[in-house]
């Protein structure tokens, strides 16, 4: 995999993450094929010309835009699974880290990745336990019948991190 680390001004850089090799669908993970599922309906929701489904992409895509560059950067890089940990322990996967040398000193680099991943725990951390209080809260809503499904069960269920 490359990592590169873009520059965006004097103090913030952008991380982002080019897997080499594509996993055959067959061989990829659960959590890889419901988030492409769910990007698959929140791109058709988003064709929409009106109606619940519209509503629900508007208020999302305002809530989206409020994560951070860096955040987004950062889910471009793959989990760490068994499998892909076996591989690092063999040294059958390469990482390169790619990023302009004449703006970020060389010897500055680790410690900006260092950064880009641990700057933000204490702030995740707090937020997933809010997400476990709030999961039981909002649950029995889904056995109100309406039409509406229930927005923030599946919001918080959302923010959940992967593991």
């Amino acid at each position: 995999m490359r990592l590169f680390l873009l520059p965006i001004s004097t103090r913030r850089t952008l991380l982002y993450c080019q897997k080499l090799q594509a996993l055959p669908s067959e061989k990829q993970p659960l959590v890889d094929k419901i988030t492409l599922r769910a990007a698959k309906l929140w791109a058709s929701w988003e064709k929409k010309e009106s109606g619940w489904q519209k509503a629900v992409v508007k208020y999302g895509n305002r809530a989206l835009c409020r994560v951070p560059y860096e955040e987004w950067g950062l889910k471009s890089v793959p989990t760490l699974s068994a499998r892909r940990r076996a591989e690092e322990v063999l040294g059958k996967e390469k990482h390169h880290l790619i990023f302009p040398e004449t703006v970020i000193p060389a010897d500055r680099a680790p410690q900006i990745l260092r950064a880009l991943a641990t700057e933000r725990e204490s702030l995740h951390q707090s937020r997933m336990i809010w997400c476990f209080i709030g999961m039981p809260i909002t649950a029995p809503f889904a056995l109100v019948p309406v039409l509406v499904p229930n927005g923030p069960f599946g919001f918080l269920v959302s923010l959940m991190p992967r593991i």
